[in-house]
């Protein structure tokens, strides 16, 4: 989906590139942050049953479902909800 006219593109990106790359990097890292956010928030309301690991589990199957077969993705979120860092 495009949204964008080319004139405000032309514009993200005149704006964008006047910026040093630590600010670039730094707005990068924002952005991911919001995402995660994002998809973190939206994962609890529609769970809000989930502890901490089910919400990790499920942050990682909505990442990464198109990157491995369904019983690896199973098998990792798995792993994360028994997760034990003692």
């Amino acid at each position: 989906m495009n949204d964008t006219t080319a004139q405000a593109r032309k514009k993200q990106l005149e704006i964008i590139l006047s910026k040093t790359p630590e600010e670039r990097f730094l707005l990068g890292c924002d952005m991911i942050d919001s995402t995660y956010f994002i998809v973190k928030n939206s994962i609890i309301q529609e769970n809000p049953h989930y502890s901490e690991r089910e919400i990790v589990a499920a942050i990682f199957e909505r990442y990464y479902r198109n990157d491995f077969s369904r019983e690896k993705l199973h098998e990792i979120m798995q792993a994360i909800r028994n997760y034990n860092p003692s």
